[in-house]
């Protein structure tokens, strides 16, 4: 029992009509997210160790290292973990709920991070002596698998937990209407994956039939509220600001939900400019220290890239020349970043007498127009190397949504009147290789859906970027590569 008056309002109810009634929050059982979190700390740090451990004592310790570069390295580990998961926000809250995939990233990336400055304490500034190189990068692996592991099994508790009637937030709604109590706590419970439970809703304080202010301070000073949201606040400014000002003398998370229904826009950002609160309804997917950074990832990549596949790809135009008559390279005009056209370089795969028409027609399997040598080279993707030379030219990216011509169409439409919202995949340079790309969307974009996914794709990788997805796309690609059967 832990309130005395509470509207617990049911969907065929009025406000003002709901039932005085105790308000019991005993099926909503919160989740103590610190207590899990500080669990997790334990397991990562004492995992690694004891697999370090067992990996020195099976190699290291019969080969004679001292038992001191353990002792050395465990110090290290400690030190360069805890500097590693505070930089890659392992354990915050918003890493902790967030998908799989970014919680797994966020893993990795600290891995690497930890395990690159025992290396440097080791190996760079000597600070640590005598050091089993097998057995560091032994520990970096299996630790690295173990913690992602933890991770995996931490998520499915967490699922588990919340299907089972636990939360980690229970609310109460402050709205101005019926209607927008019910569309707040839809969406609430909704949008929140179910981490936020709506405990009960009330008019806001000061209209009619609404709660008192007392009553609202008691609700939260009795534990049974950690969150409080305000809906349908337009026509109660003189209300709201009374509530906000005593809810801010109290411990307990407030969000305002302003009515944004039928407005048309990507994301939703609070933002502020000086003193005058703003909402930002778009911005740019790369702030300009992540394009500096994905810049320079092109530009080593690419040059590295280029330097070893060179001799391949004297070959490869040899071969080209022998195999038909016309060039070794073939010139496309292509859309890149903001719908500006580019001209992209491929190795020739098709006779160059059926290669440029008026109306371009997509590659199909066993397509007629391919020559010999060409089949092979779209099959491996070899003939996508000389786009190397746009990335260094910074008209393109080794990862990124792929150029399509700018005369292509999908199903007899061009491909900005096939699809609204088509240019929103060039917000970024197109790619050598994107998420698309190794999910599936490989070969002709004939139809409407087709177009659609492969967006809808290229939006989540520019929406998501990091340099981790971009190592997972540029792994995932080889291995396509290597045994995708379906390439054309």
């Amino acid at each position: 029992m832990l309130l005395e008056r509470s509207h617990l309002v049911q969907p065929c109810q009025t406000i003002g009509q709901a039932e005085v009634t105790k308000l019991s929050t005993s099926h909503y059982s919160r989740i103590q997210l610190h207590g899990l979190v500080a669990a997790l700390i334990c397991a990562d740090i004492f995992g690694a160790i004891v697999l370090s451990f067992i990996i020195f004592t099976v190699y290291a310790e019969p080969l004679s290292y001292a038992r001191t570069q353990l002792w050395a390295g465990f110090g290290g580990f400690i030190i360069a973990w805890g500097l590693a998961s505070h930089s890659q926000g392992l354990y915050e809250r918003a890493t902790m709920l967030a998908g799989r995939r970014r919680l797994l990233m966020r893993a990795i990336a600290t891995c690497a991070l930890a395990f690159g400055l025992i290396m440097l304490l080791a190996f760079g500034l000597k600070l640590i002596g005598g050091v089993s190189r097998f057995w560091l990068l032994a520990s970096a692996a299996s630790a690295c698998l173990w913690v992602l592991v933890v991770r995996l099994l931490f998520r499915q508790h967490l699922e588990t937990l919340l299907r089972n009637g636990y939360c980690l937030d229970r609310a109460l709604i402050l709205c101005g209407s019926i209607r927008t109590g019910h569309l707040a706590r839809d969406a609430v419970e909704r949008e929140s994956r179910g981490q936020i439970r709506v405990t009960a809703m009330e008019p806001i304080p000061g209209v009619s039939g609404g709660p008192s202010l007392a009553f609202v301070e008691a609700a939260i000073r009795s534990g049974s509220i950690d969150r409080v949201f305000v809906a349908g606040f337009d026509e109660q400014v003189a209300e709201t600001n009374t509530l906000l000002g005593r809810l801010a003398q109290l411990a307990v998370d407030v969000t305002l939900l302003p009515n944004f229904q039928g407005l048309r826009a990507p994301s939703l950002r609070v933002a502020s400019i000086g003193m005058l609160p703003a909402v930002d309804v778009a911005c740019r997917p790369l702030s300009p220290v992540q394009a500096a950074i994905k810049r320079t990832e092109d530009l080593v990549l690419g040059g590295v890239i280029l330097l070893l596949a060179a001799p391949v790809m004297l070959l490869i135009a040899l071969m080209v020349k022998l195999d038909s008559r016309g060039p070794v390279f073939f010139r496309q005009t292509r859309l890149g970043f903001h719908d500006k056209a580019f001209d992209v370089w491929k190795f020739r795969t098709m006779y160059p007498d059926v290669e440029d028409g008026g109306v371009l027609r997509q590659t199909s399997r066993d397509d007629d127009r391919v020559t010999r040598i060409g089949r092979i080279l779209r099959r491996t993707s070899l003939d996508e190397l000389p786009q190397l030379f746009n990335v260094l030219s910074g008209k393109m990216s080794i990862v990124g949504p792929r150029p399509h011509a700018t005369t292509m169409t999908t199903a007899g439409l061009p491909l900005h009147a096939a699809l609204e919202g088509y240019s929103s995949r060039h917000r970024i340079k197109p790619g050598i290789t994107g998420w698309a790309q190794v999910n599936g969307c490989r070969g002709e974009v004939n139809t409407g859906g087709k177009l659609q996914q492969r967006v809808k794709l290229d939006c989540y990788y520019i929406d998501n970027w990091s340099i981790a997805l971009d190592a997972w796309i540029i792994l995932r690609t080889i291995r396509l590569v290597v045994f995708d059967k379906d390439a054309y």
